[in-house]
Protein backbone atom coordinates (compact mmCIF):
# COMPACT_ATOMS: atom_id res chain seq x y z
CA UNK A 1 0.00 0.00 0.00
CA UNK A 2 1.31 3.45 -0.86
CA UNK A 3 2.19 5.76 2.04
CA UNK A 4 -0.59 8.20 3.04
CA UNK A 5 1.37 11.25 1.84
CA UNK A 6 1.38 9.85 -1.72
CA UNK A 7 -2.42 9.66 -1.73
CA UNK A 8 -2.94 13.32 -0.99
CA UNK A 9 -2.10 13.07 2.72
CA UNK A 10 1.15 13.95 4.48
CA UNK A 11 3.54 12.35 6.91
CA UNK A 12 2.46 14.55 9.79
CA UNK A 13 -1.20 13.56 9.42
CA UNK A 14 -0.16 9.92 9.36
CA UNK A 15 1.16 10.12 12.94
CA UNK A 16 -0.98 8.64 15.72
CA UNK A 17 -3.22 10.93 17.78
CA UNK A 18 -0.91 10.93 20.82
CA UNK A 19 2.00 12.18 18.72
CA UNK A 20 -0.10 14.93 17.11
CA UNK A 21 -1.41 16.00 20.51
CA UNK A 22 2.15 16.31 21.73
CA UNK A 23 2.99 18.52 18.73
CA UNK A 24 -0.04 20.76 19.30
CA UNK A 25 0.75 21.09 23.02
CA UNK A 26 3.65 23.37 22.02
CA UNK A 27 1.29 25.82 20.29
CA UNK A 28 -0.97 28.47 21.77
CA UNK A 29 -4.44 27.03 22.34
CA UNK A 30 -6.12 29.22 19.71
CA UNK A 31 -3.53 28.10 17.15
CA UNK A 32 -4.08 24.46 18.09
CA UNK A 33 -7.84 24.85 17.58
CA UNK A 34 -7.31 26.33 14.10
CA UNK A 35 -5.74 23.06 12.96
CA UNK A 36 -9.23 21.53 13.10
CA UNK A 37 -9.88 23.23 9.77
CA UNK A 38 -6.99 21.56 7.98
CA UNK A 39 -8.81 18.36 7.14
CA UNK A 40 -11.14 15.73 8.54
CA UNK A 41 -8.12 14.00 10.11
CA UNK A 42 -7.39 17.05 12.28
CA UNK A 43 -10.98 17.91 13.23
CA UNK A 44 -10.90 16.57 16.81
CA UNK A 45 -7.16 16.26 17.53
CA UNK A 46 -7.00 19.49 19.55
CA UNK A 47 -9.59 18.14 21.99
CA UNK A 48 -7.00 15.68 23.30
CA UNK A 49 -4.29 18.31 23.99
CA UNK A 50 -3.86 18.52 27.80
CA UNK A 51 -2.69 22.15 27.66
CA UNK A 52 -4.49 25.51 27.84
CA UNK A 53 -2.13 28.33 26.84
CA UNK A 54 -3.58 31.76 26.01
CA UNK A 55 -2.38 35.36 26.23
CA UNK A 56 -4.73 38.33 26.44
CA UNK A 57 -3.59 41.02 23.99
CA UNK A 58 -6.23 43.65 24.73
CA UNK A 59 -5.50 46.91 26.51
CA UNK A 60 -7.60 49.55 28.18
CA UNK A 61 -10.27 49.30 30.87
CA UNK A 62 -12.72 46.43 31.04
CA UNK A 63 -15.41 48.71 32.39
CA UNK A 64 -16.06 52.43 32.02
CA UNK A 65 -16.12 54.74 29.04
CA UNK A 66 -13.74 52.62 26.96
CA UNK A 67 -15.69 49.42 27.73
CA UNK A 68 -18.07 49.81 24.80
CA UNK A 69 -15.17 49.74 22.32
CA UNK A 70 -13.26 46.93 24.03
CA UNK A 71 -13.39 43.37 22.73
CA UNK A 72 -13.62 40.95 25.67
CA UNK A 73 -13.69 37.67 23.73
CA UNK A 74 -10.60 36.49 25.60
CA UNK A 75 -12.81 35.39 28.51
CA UNK A 76 -14.79 33.19 26.16
CA UNK A 77 -11.57 31.91 24.60
CA UNK A 78 -10.29 30.59 27.92
CA UNK A 79 -13.64 29.12 28.91
CA UNK A 80 -14.03 27.44 25.52
CA UNK A 81 -10.48 26.07 25.66
CA UNK A 82 -11.24 24.46 29.03
CA UNK A 83 -14.68 23.13 28.20
CA UNK A 84 -13.65 22.04 24.68
CA UNK A 85 -11.40 19.26 25.94
CA UNK A 86 -12.47 15.66 25.48
CA UNK A 87 -14.14 13.87 28.37
CA UNK A 88 -11.03 11.74 28.93
CA UNK A 89 -8.57 14.63 28.55
CA UNK A 90 -7.22 16.09 31.80
CA UNK A 91 -5.75 19.62 31.80
CA UNK A 92 -2.13 19.11 32.81
CA UNK A 93 -0.90 22.65 32.02
CA UNK A 94 -2.82 25.91 32.41
CA UNK A 95 -0.85 28.99 31.30
CA UNK A 96 -2.88 32.18 30.99
CA UNK A 97 -1.97 35.86 30.89
CA UNK A 98 -5.13 37.95 31.46
CA UNK A 99 -5.57 41.73 31.44
CA UNK A 100 -8.23 43.11 33.80
CA UNK A 101 -9.28 39.58 34.76
CA UNK A 102 -12.95 38.69 35.24
CA UNK A 103 -12.93 37.71 38.91
CA UNK A 104 -15.90 35.32 38.79
CA UNK A 105 -14.62 33.47 35.72
CA UNK A 106 -11.07 33.42 37.06
CA UNK A 107 -12.19 31.48 40.12
CA UNK A 108 -14.07 29.03 37.93
CA UNK A 109 -11.10 28.51 35.62
CA UNK A 110 -8.74 27.72 38.48
CA UNK A 111 -11.21 25.48 40.31
CA UNK A 112 -11.88 23.51 37.11
CA UNK A 113 -8.22 22.91 36.19
CA UNK A 114 -7.30 22.02 39.79
CA UNK A 115 -10.07 19.41 39.86
CA UNK A 116 -8.79 18.16 36.50
CA UNK A 117 -5.40 17.34 38.01
CA UNK A 118 -3.32 20.27 36.76
CA UNK A 119 0.46 19.88 37.12
CA UNK A 120 1.66 23.21 35.66
CA UNK A 121 -0.21 26.38 36.68
CA UNK A 122 1.04 29.73 35.39
CA UNK A 123 -1.36 32.68 35.73
CA UNK A 124 -0.23 36.25 35.08
CA UNK A 125 -2.67 39.08 35.72
CA UNK A 126 -2.54 42.58 34.31
CA UNK A 127 -4.19 45.76 35.56
CA UNK A 128 -3.94 49.44 34.64
CA UNK A 129 -0.64 50.46 33.06
CA UNK A 130 0.29 52.69 36.01
CA UNK A 131 0.41 49.70 38.38
CA UNK A 132 2.63 47.58 36.14
CA UNK A 133 5.90 49.49 36.55
CA UNK A 134 9.13 47.74 37.50
CA UNK A 135 9.81 47.76 41.24
CA UNK A 136 13.45 48.80 41.04
CA UNK A 137 14.58 52.11 42.60
CA UNK A 138 17.72 52.19 40.46
CA UNK A 139 15.82 52.52 37.20
CA UNK A 140 13.93 55.50 35.83
CA UNK A 141 10.51 55.94 34.31
CA UNK A 142 11.01 55.96 30.51
CA UNK A 143 8.42 58.75 30.16
CA UNK A 144 9.06 61.11 33.08
CA UNK A 145 12.66 60.19 33.78
CA UNK A 146 11.95 59.99 37.52
CA UNK A 147 13.27 57.19 39.72
CA UNK A 148 11.00 54.23 40.26
CA UNK A 149 9.96 52.83 43.62
CA UNK A 150 10.95 49.59 45.36
CA UNK A 151 7.37 49.08 46.52
CA UNK A 152 3.87 49.13 45.10
CA UNK A 153 2.18 52.48 44.75
CA UNK A 154 0.01 53.24 47.77
CA UNK A 155 -3.04 53.53 45.51
CA UNK A 156 -2.51 49.95 44.32
CA UNK A 157 -1.88 48.38 47.73
CA UNK A 158 -4.07 45.31 48.28
CA UNK A 159 -5.94 45.92 45.02
CA UNK A 160 -4.48 42.90 43.25
CA UNK A 161 -6.70 39.84 42.97
CA UNK A 162 -6.48 37.47 45.94
CA UNK A 163 -5.11 33.99 45.33
CA UNK A 164 -7.66 31.16 45.04
CA UNK A 165 -7.65 28.67 47.95
CA UNK A 166 -7.97 25.70 45.56
CA UNK A 167 -4.39 26.32 44.39
CA UNK A 168 -2.81 25.61 47.75
CA UNK A 169 -4.56 22.28 48.22
CA UNK A 170 -3.81 20.80 44.80
CA UNK A 171 -2.12 17.40 45.25
CA UNK A 172 -1.02 17.12 41.60
CA UNK A 173 0.59 20.55 41.19
CA UNK A 174 4.29 20.35 40.32
CA UNK A 175 4.98 23.83 38.94
CA UNK A 176 3.35 27.06 40.12
CA UNK A 177 3.99 30.58 38.83
CA UNK A 178 1.87 33.51 40.00
CA UNK A 179 2.38 37.07 38.78
CA UNK A 180 0.56 40.17 40.08
CA UNK A 181 -1.54 38.58 42.83
CA UNK A 182 -2.31 39.30 46.49
CA UNK A 183 -1.23 36.33 48.59
CA UNK A 184 -4.17 34.98 50.59
CA UNK A 185 -3.49 31.55 52.05
CA UNK A 186 -6.18 29.21 53.36
CA UNK A 187 -5.93 27.65 56.82
CA UNK A 188 -3.51 24.97 55.61
CA UNK A 189 -1.27 24.48 52.59
CA UNK A 190 -0.87 21.02 51.07
CA UNK A 191 1.17 20.91 47.86
CA UNK A 192 3.33 17.86 48.47
CA UNK A 193 4.15 17.38 44.78
CA UNK A 194 5.24 21.00 44.14
CA UNK A 195 8.79 21.19 42.78
CA UNK A 196 8.97 24.66 41.21
CA UNK A 197 7.56 27.87 42.72
CA UNK A 198 7.86 31.29 41.03
CA UNK A 199 6.27 34.31 42.70
CA UNK A 200 6.51 37.65 40.87
CA UNK A 201 5.11 41.01 42.02
CA UNK A 202 3.17 39.48 44.90
CA UNK A 203 1.40 41.66 47.45
CA UNK A 204 1.65 40.08 50.89
CA UNK A 205 -0.38 42.18 53.35
CA UNK A 206 -0.53 39.43 55.99
CA UNK A 207 3.16 38.39 55.75
CA UNK A 208 2.26 34.84 54.64
CA UNK A 209 5.12 34.29 52.19
CA UNK A 210 7.32 32.63 54.81
CA UNK A 211 4.48 30.27 55.70
CA UNK A 212 4.00 29.29 52.05
CA UNK A 213 7.69 28.52 51.47
CA UNK A 214 7.95 26.50 54.68
CA UNK A 215 4.88 24.44 53.73
CA UNK A 216 6.31 23.47 50.32
CA UNK A 217 8.71 20.87 51.67
CA UNK A 218 9.45 19.25 48.28
CA UNK A 219 10.59 22.42 46.48
CA UNK A 220 13.57 22.04 44.15
CA UNK A 221 13.39 25.48 42.45
CA UNK A 222 12.33 28.78 44.03
CA UNK A 223 12.18 32.21 42.37
CA UNK A 224 11.12 35.39 44.17
CA UNK A 225 10.81 38.44 41.92
CA UNK A 226 9.82 41.98 42.89
CA UNK A 227 8.23 40.96 46.20
CA UNK A 228 8.57 44.04 48.44
CA UNK A 229 7.32 42.26 51.59
CA UNK A 230 10.50 40.17 51.84
CA UNK A 231 12.85 41.44 54.53
CA UNK A 232 14.27 38.51 56.45
CA UNK A 233 13.34 35.08 55.21
CA UNK A 234 14.41 31.49 55.84
CA UNK A 235 14.23 29.05 52.93
CA UNK A 236 13.78 25.66 54.60
CA UNK A 237 12.94 23.04 51.89
CA UNK A 238 15.72 20.47 52.21
CA UNK A 239 15.71 19.47 48.52
CA UNK A 240 16.07 22.98 47.10
CA UNK A 241 18.62 23.02 44.26
CA UNK A 242 17.98 26.42 42.65
CA UNK A 243 17.21 29.79 44.28
CA UNK A 244 16.69 33.19 42.60
CA UNK A 245 15.86 36.53 44.23
CA UNK A 246 15.26 39.33 41.75
CA UNK A 247 14.70 42.99 42.69
CA UNK A 248 13.37 42.29 46.20
CA UNK A 249 15.01 45.48 47.36
CA UNK A 250 13.73 45.43 50.94
CA UNK A 251 15.40 42.10 51.70
CA UNK A 252 18.09 42.33 54.37
CA UNK A 253 18.78 38.69 55.15
CA UNK A 254 18.12 35.39 53.39
CA UNK A 255 18.98 32.04 54.95
CA UNK A 256 19.21 29.13 52.54
CA UNK A 257 19.12 26.17 54.90
CA UNK A 258 19.29 23.49 52.23
CA UNK A 259 22.52 21.57 51.69
CA UNK A 260 21.53 20.61 48.13
CA UNK A 261 21.73 24.10 46.57
CA UNK A 262 23.48 24.10 43.19
CA UNK A 263 22.36 27.37 41.53
CA UNK A 264 22.15 30.83 43.12
CA UNK A 265 20.86 33.97 41.38
CA UNK A 266 20.74 37.43 43.00
CA UNK A 267 19.65 40.65 41.31
CA UNK A 268 19.38 43.84 43.33
CA UNK A 269 21.32 46.67 44.90
CA UNK A 270 24.41 46.48 47.07
CA UNK A 271 23.55 45.14 50.54
CA UNK A 272 24.33 47.22 53.61
CA UNK A 273 27.89 47.08 54.87
CA UNK A 274 28.49 44.25 57.30
CA UNK A 275 25.20 42.52 56.51
CA UNK A 276 25.00 38.75 56.25
CA UNK A 277 23.18 39.22 52.94
CA UNK A 278 22.60 35.64 51.71
CA UNK A 279 23.83 32.71 53.77
CA UNK A 280 24.03 29.17 52.41
CA UNK A 281 24.21 26.02 54.50
CA UNK A 282 26.61 24.38 52.03
CA UNK A 283 28.61 26.87 49.95
CA UNK A 284 30.75 24.12 48.41
CA UNK A 285 27.71 22.56 46.75
CA UNK A 286 26.91 25.68 44.68
CA UNK A 287 28.03 25.15 41.07
CA UNK A 288 26.50 28.22 39.36
CA UNK A 289 26.33 31.81 40.67
CA UNK A 290 24.57 34.68 38.91
CA UNK A 291 25.00 38.20 40.32
CA UNK A 292 23.32 41.29 38.82
CA UNK A 293 23.84 44.64 40.55
CA UNK A 294 21.11 47.14 39.62
CA UNK A 295 22.69 50.28 40.99
CA UNK A 296 25.63 52.04 39.43
CA UNK A 297 28.98 51.30 41.06
CA UNK A 298 29.94 54.97 41.09
CA UNK A 299 29.52 57.88 43.46
CA UNK A 300 28.66 56.97 47.04
CA UNK A 301 28.84 53.26 46.26
CA UNK A 302 31.85 53.34 44.02
CA UNK A 303 34.43 50.76 43.08
CA UNK A 304 36.94 52.82 45.01
CA UNK A 305 35.24 51.71 48.25
CA UNK A 306 35.81 47.95 48.69
CA UNK A 307 33.63 47.71 51.81
CA UNK A 308 30.55 48.62 49.77
CA UNK A 309 30.82 45.56 47.56
CA UNK A 310 32.19 43.24 50.25
CA UNK A 311 28.87 41.44 51.00
CA UNK A 312 28.59 40.47 47.32
CA UNK A 313 32.23 39.57 46.76
CA UNK A 314 32.30 37.52 49.98
CA UNK A 315 29.30 35.52 48.78
CA UNK A 316 30.99 34.79 45.45
CA UNK A 317 34.27 33.88 47.14
CA UNK A 318 32.61 31.46 49.55
CA UNK A 319 31.13 29.48 46.66
CA UNK A 320 34.65 28.29 45.98
CA UNK A 321 33.74 25.29 43.83
CA UNK A 322 31.47 27.02 41.37
CA UNK A 323 32.05 26.22 37.72
CA UNK A 324 29.87 29.06 36.31
CA UNK A 325 29.79 32.74 37.27
CA UNK A 326 27.70 35.50 35.67
CA UNK A 327 28.32 39.16 36.57
CA UNK A 328 26.09 42.00 35.42
CA UNK A 329 27.37 45.39 36.59
CA UNK A 330 26.61 49.05 35.95
CA UNK A 331 27.73 51.23 34.34
CA UNK A 332 30.71 49.18 33.19
CA UNK A 333 30.91 45.49 32.27
CA UNK A 334 33.73 44.93 34.78
CA UNK A 335 34.76 46.57 38.04
CA UNK A 336 38.23 46.32 39.54
CA UNK A 337 36.81 45.51 42.97
CA UNK A 338 35.48 42.22 41.61
CA UNK A 339 38.79 40.94 40.26
CA UNK A 340 39.87 39.56 43.63
CA UNK A 341 36.92 37.16 43.87
CA UNK A 342 38.33 35.05 41.03
CA UNK A 343 41.75 34.68 42.60
CA UNK A 344 42.42 31.11 43.66
CA UNK A 345 39.13 29.72 42.31
CA UNK A 346 40.53 26.98 40.14
CA UNK A 347 37.12 25.38 39.51
CA UNK A 348 35.73 28.32 37.48
CA UNK A 349 35.35 27.11 33.89
CA UNK A 350 32.67 29.45 32.47
CA UNK A 351 32.57 33.22 33.04
CA UNK A 352 29.74 35.42 31.74
CA UNK A 353 29.89 39.24 31.80
CA UNK A 354 27.11 41.72 31.03
CA UNK A 355 27.24 45.50 30.94
CA UNK A 356 28.29 48.58 28.99
CA UNK A 357 31.69 49.48 27.58
CA UNK A 358 31.75 53.24 28.22
CA UNK A 359 35.53 53.75 27.76
CA UNK A 360 38.67 51.78 26.95
CA UNK A 361 39.20 51.53 30.73
CA UNK A 362 36.22 49.17 30.76
CA UNK A 363 37.94 46.95 28.18
CA UNK A 364 41.09 46.96 30.32
CA UNK A 365 39.00 46.02 33.38
CA UNK A 366 37.66 42.99 31.51
CA UNK A 367 41.21 41.88 30.72
CA UNK A 368 42.23 42.37 34.37
CA UNK A 369 39.30 40.26 35.50
CA UNK A 370 40.21 37.50 33.06
CA UNK A 371 43.78 37.50 34.31
CA UNK A 372 42.54 36.07 37.63
CA UNK A 373 40.51 33.28 36.02
CA UNK A 374 43.38 30.90 35.46
CA UNK A 375 41.43 27.82 34.37
CA UNK A 376 38.69 29.49 32.36
CA UNK A 377 37.51 27.51 29.32
CA UNK A 378 34.36 29.36 28.20
CA UNK A 379 33.80 33.14 28.09
CA UNK A 380 30.40 34.74 27.34
CA UNK A 381 30.03 38.49 26.88
CA UNK A 382 26.79 40.47 26.71
CA UNK A 383 27.62 44.11 25.87
CA UNK A 384 24.74 46.51 26.36
CA UNK A 385 23.98 49.66 24.44
CA UNK A 386 24.59 53.09 25.97
CA UNK A 387 22.38 53.92 28.91
CA UNK A 388 20.00 56.78 28.04
CA UNK A 389 20.63 60.11 29.75
CA UNK A 390 18.18 61.17 32.40
CA UNK A 391 15.32 63.08 30.85
CA UNK A 392 14.71 66.61 32.03
CA UNK A 393 11.15 67.14 33.14
CA UNK A 394 9.54 70.55 33.11
CA UNK A 395 7.79 71.70 36.24
CA UNK A 396 4.16 72.50 35.68
CA UNK A 397 2.74 75.56 37.46
CA UNK A 398 -0.70 76.99 37.39
CA UNK A 399 0.23 80.13 35.53
CA UNK A 400 3.34 79.21 33.60
CA UNK A 401 5.80 76.48 32.71
CA UNK A 402 9.20 76.59 34.31
CA UNK A 403 11.89 75.38 31.95
CA UNK A 404 14.23 74.59 34.83
CA UNK A 405 14.81 70.88 35.37
CA UNK A 406 14.08 69.29 38.75
CA UNK A 407 16.36 66.37 37.97
CA UNK A 408 19.32 65.45 40.12
CA UNK A 409 21.55 64.92 37.16
CA UNK A 410 25.23 64.51 37.69
CA UNK A 411 28.23 63.29 35.75
CA UNK A 412 27.08 59.67 36.07
CA UNK A 413 23.68 60.40 34.58
CA UNK A 414 24.88 61.38 31.13
CA UNK A 415 25.42 59.02 28.23
CA UNK A 416 27.64 56.20 29.41
CA UNK A 417 28.82 54.93 26.03
CA UNK A 418 31.18 57.22 24.18
CA UNK A 419 32.52 54.37 22.10
CA UNK A 420 32.11 56.31 18.88
CA UNK A 421 34.98 58.52 20.00
CA UNK A 422 37.40 55.62 20.30
CA UNK A 423 39.31 53.54 17.83
CA UNK A 424 39.25 49.75 17.84
CA UNK A 425 43.06 49.87 18.03
CA UNK A 426 44.26 48.53 21.39
CA UNK A 427 45.97 51.09 23.66
CA UNK A 428 49.49 50.25 24.81
CA UNK A 429 48.52 49.21 28.35
CA UNK A 430 45.97 46.75 26.98
CA UNK A 431 48.48 45.47 24.44
CA UNK A 432 50.90 44.66 27.27
CA UNK A 433 48.32 42.79 29.36
CA UNK A 434 48.99 39.06 29.71
CA UNK A 435 46.04 36.75 30.36
CA UNK A 436 47.12 33.22 31.20
CA UNK A 437 43.76 31.52 30.53
CA UNK A 438 43.66 32.96 26.99
CA UNK A 439 47.10 31.58 26.28
CA UNK A 440 46.36 28.07 27.55
CA UNK A 441 42.75 27.22 28.46
CA UNK A 442 39.98 29.19 26.74
CA UNK A 443 38.28 27.12 24.05
CA UNK A 444 35.04 29.01 23.34
CA UNK A 445 34.17 32.72 23.33
CA UNK A 446 30.76 34.18 22.50
CA UNK A 447 29.61 37.80 22.23
CA UNK A 448 25.89 38.60 22.16
CA UNK A 449 24.22 41.79 20.86
CA UNK A 450 27.31 42.77 18.89
CA UNK A 451 26.73 46.20 17.31
CA UNK A 452 30.18 46.82 15.89
CA UNK A 453 31.03 49.74 18.18
CA UNK A 454 34.74 50.60 18.33
CA UNK A 455 35.11 49.45 21.93
CA UNK A 456 33.32 46.18 21.20
CA UNK A 457 35.74 45.62 18.34
CA UNK A 458 38.66 46.49 20.59
CA UNK A 459 37.61 43.84 23.08
CA UNK A 460 37.00 41.26 20.34
CA UNK A 461 40.37 42.01 18.81
CA UNK A 462 42.14 41.62 22.15
CA UNK A 463 40.48 38.26 22.82
CA UNK A 464 41.05 36.85 19.34
CA UNK A 465 44.67 37.95 19.20
CA UNK A 466 45.48 36.33 22.57
CA UNK A 467 43.38 33.15 22.54
CA UNK A 468 45.97 30.64 21.36
CA UNK A 469 43.90 27.53 22.20
CA UNK A 470 40.63 28.97 20.89
CA UNK A 471 38.37 26.56 18.99
CA UNK A 472 35.22 28.64 18.44
CA UNK A 473 34.46 32.37 18.45
CA UNK A 474 30.76 33.15 17.89
CA UNK A 475 29.12 36.55 17.61
CA UNK A 476 25.40 37.30 17.61
CA UNK A 477 24.79 40.48 15.62
CA UNK A 478 22.29 43.12 16.70
CA UNK A 479 19.52 43.88 14.20
CA UNK A 480 21.07 47.14 13.03
CA UNK A 481 24.27 45.52 11.76
CA UNK A 482 22.78 42.52 9.93
CA UNK A 483 23.72 43.98 6.49
CA UNK A 484 27.39 44.10 7.58
CA UNK A 485 27.59 40.42 8.48
CA UNK A 486 30.14 39.50 5.81
CA UNK A 487 32.31 42.53 6.57
CA UNK A 488 32.33 41.89 10.33
CA UNK A 489 33.06 38.18 9.88
CA UNK A 490 36.04 38.95 7.66
CA UNK A 491 37.39 41.49 10.11
CA UNK A 492 37.06 39.10 13.08
CA UNK A 493 38.85 36.33 11.19
CA UNK A 494 41.76 38.66 10.44
CA UNK A 495 42.41 39.08 14.18
CA UNK A 496 42.72 35.36 15.03
CA UNK A 497 45.88 34.17 16.73
CA UNK A 498 44.79 30.56 16.14
CA UNK A 499 43.94 30.29 12.43
CA UNK A 500 42.12 27.00 13.01
CA UNK A 501 39.56 28.67 15.31
CA UNK A 502 36.06 28.75 13.81
CA UNK A 503 34.55 32.26 13.64
CA UNK A 504 30.79 32.57 13.10
CA UNK A 505 28.39 35.52 12.97
CA UNK A 506 24.77 34.75 13.75
CA UNK A 507 21.71 36.96 13.31
CA UNK A 508 19.75 37.95 16.40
Amino acid sequence: MAPPHRNGGNRLSALPDKALERVLSHLMSDEAVRTSGLSRRWRHVHEGVPVVHLVDTKSGERYGRSGSDLKVCFDHQVTSAIMGKGMATPIRAFRVSAVHPPYDLLDQWIATVVNSGVEDLDVKLGYCADSMGTLCPFLRCPILGTKLSADFDRHDTNRYTGTHPHIFGCPTLRRLRLTNWTLDLPGSVDMAALETLCLARIMDPHRELQQLITACTGLANLTLEECPSIKEIAVTPARLRSFAMICCHHATGVQLQTTCLESLHYKGGLPARGSSFITVANYNGVKAVRIEICEKLTGNHGCEQPNDVAPVTNLIRRCARRAYLHLSLRPSMACNMFTGVLRGLDSLAHLSLQGCLPTDDAVLSVSTLLAEARNLEVLSLHPLGPEPPKKKRKRMHRDHDDDRSDSDSGPEDGPTDDGVKYSSQMPERLRQTYVRCLAHKVRRISIANFQGRPLEKMLARFLLSRAVALEEFSVTLAAGVHPRKAEITKELKSWRQNRRARVTCNLD
